[in-house]
């Protein structure tokens, strides 16, 4: 069972991660060509809407991770009948969300002119280019992307990776080709939303390939308590993605009335490379959360912290590698790309800072969501999201004041940190695994200044090279890398997990 499951979860991560890999590159050319035909407000105005639509997406409201959760132990007892009951309610659920933001996204329509901030009004009708925007999220949930929480939940997500791959390349060289000879806004747009039905349509087919039995009728449906008790869940898992969306798309409201919606556009070139390395991060996590789920169903509790304990310290030697990179290549990258054309596309060190930093934290209770959702415990932690969203509004406005694009990052980690990221930790880890709140907080710190430590020798190392030529910044990506996987070895070296998973890379190693 575990060898299968580390199998599914190494093809998963493999593929995922060089699709992703693949994607990161297209987005950096298409954004590049959007850049130079349609400027800077355009920019602003495709993150802005971006975001609103995150905001619609709320109608979701975590149906996916609720399904995967009950899909677990009907895929692992093979009974077909109890998944088709369940994939026939999951399509159900996502027509009503596809509705449901069909309808709130009109109603936003009349207050569209509070939001967008541009000095100069676009020749294109501001309404219409929203509706696109809306039409296009609704139409994920319209046409079968439900399926591929099927997939997920079987840890079998790289049966479609090779569909992924090729609509990321089929989607960059549409968006070359249609900016180059049209350079209309609209017009691109209409496009991208043909494309995500084709994508939808193609891979929905695949998933019937590999899962004949869903397009089977299905007569039977969920108990009154069974859809009782998936709400139930559902508001756990509502409730806590309410609170992480007032972090991670109010913020760009507030830049966009308060600053700019041109510095949403700045903003949104950071975004576009943290979002893709996030997804990266969180194709591991939804590599190993369908074996995750394996493990809490059917592991006794110190197999399941032997494994919590391993996975910790892998995400961890992932996820501060990943920030470093950031915090250390942002700048000089931007240099490069974007700072013959325009310096404003350059943000401050400080604004990088607390974007990396917020990064950080966001990856770094991935692991214990995971746990948390996988172990059905959608109870913890449901309402600190909340409370540290509206704190984040509150002290993003005053700092915004005085400090600008720094200080909204600024406030986004300190409500992160003090209202909902310990005590969720804490709170995961106690309920869960029985672990005492000090032990989590002393090993926490001792990673925390670890990662700090190693930054800080990254950046002096680097400091003399930092924003200068292309030649210096690939002599930085070398040493930033180079120097961080050396010291995070060097520390844990004779930790035994670390030894453990070392020990297993290379015999596998040899055995090929």
């Amino acid at each position: 069972m575990e060898n299968s499951r580390t199998k599914n979860s190494a093809l998963t991560m493999m593929l995922s991660g060089m699709r992703q890999v693949f994607t990161i590159l297209l987005a950096f050319v298409s954004r590049t060509v959007f850049i130079y035909t349609l400027g800077a407000e355009y920019l602003g105005l495709n993150g802005l809407f971006s975001n609103i639509l995150s905001i619609l997406a709320l109608s979701e409201l975590g149906i996916g991770a609720a399904i995967a959760f009950y899909l677990y132990k009907p895929l692992v007892d093979k009974d077909i009948e109890r998944i088709k009951i369940l994939m026939k309610f999951y399509c159900k659920c996502y027509n009503y969300v596809g509705l449901a933001i069909l309808v709130l996204g009109c109603c936003l329509m009349p207050f569209l002119h509070y939001l967008v901030n541009l000095e100069q009004a676009l020749p294109e009708n501001l309404y219409i280019i929203y509706f696109i925007f809306i039409l296009q999220n609704a139409c994920t949930y319209f046409f079968f992307a439900y399926k591929q929480t099927l997939v997920s939940a079987n840890q079998e997500l790289y049966k479609i990776e090779k569909y992924n791959i090729a609509f990321s390349f089929i989607n960059c060289i549409t968006d070359i080709v249609i900016l180059l000879i049209f350079r209309n806004f609209i017009v691109y747009l209409l496009f991208k939303l043909v494309l995500v039905i084709v994508k939808n349509l193609v891979i929905s087919n695949k998933i019937n390939h590999e899962y004949p039995y869903i397009t089977h009728p299905c007569t039977g449906q969920l108990t009154k308590a069974e859809r009782h008790q998936f709400f139930r869940d559902l508001y756990s898992i509502s409730v806590f993605k309410i609170g992480s969306t007032f972090y991670n798309t109010l913020s760009n409201l507030i830049i966009s009335i308060m600053i700019g919606t041109v510095a949403v556009g700045y903003y949104s070139n950071y975004f576009l490379i943290t979002s893709q390395v996030t997804v990266i991060y969180i194709l591991i996590m939804t590599a190993i959360s369908a074996g995750v789920g394996n493990v809490m169903a059917c592991e006794p509790k110190n197999r399941q912290i032997k494994i919590y304990n391993k996975l910790s310290l892998i995400t961890f030697l992932i996820y501060s590698l990943f920030t470093i990179c950031l915090f250390q290549l942002f700048n000089s990258f931007m240099n490069v790309w974007l700072g013959a054309m325009e310096h404003d596309y350059i943000l401050s060190q400080w604004v990088v800072l607390f974007i990396c930093l917020n990064f950080y934290i966001d990856t770094s209770c991935q692991l214990d969501n995971v746990f948390r959702n996988a172990g059905g415990y959608f109870k913890i932690g449901q309402y600190l999201q909340v409370g540290g969203g509206l704190f984040n509004v509150v002290l993003a406005i005053p700092l915004c004041h005085f400090y600008g694009l720094a200080g909204i990052f600024a406030a986004q980690m300190f409500s992160k940190l003090l209202i909902s990221y310990f005590p969720l930790i804490l709170k995961v880890q106690k309920t869960i695994f029985g672990f005492k709140q000090k032990m989590v907080m002393v090993i926490w710190v001792k990673r925390f200044l670890t990662f700090i430590g190693i930054g800080a020798i990254v950046w002096l190392l680097c400091l003399p090279i930092h924003e200068t030529t292309l030649l210096n910044f690939l002599y930085e990506v070398v040493i930033t890398l180079l120097v961080t996987i050396v010291l995070l070895c060097l520390v844990f070296h004779k930790d035994e997990n670390f030894i453990e998973e070392r020990e297993r890379v290379m015999k596998a190693v040899k055995l090929r």
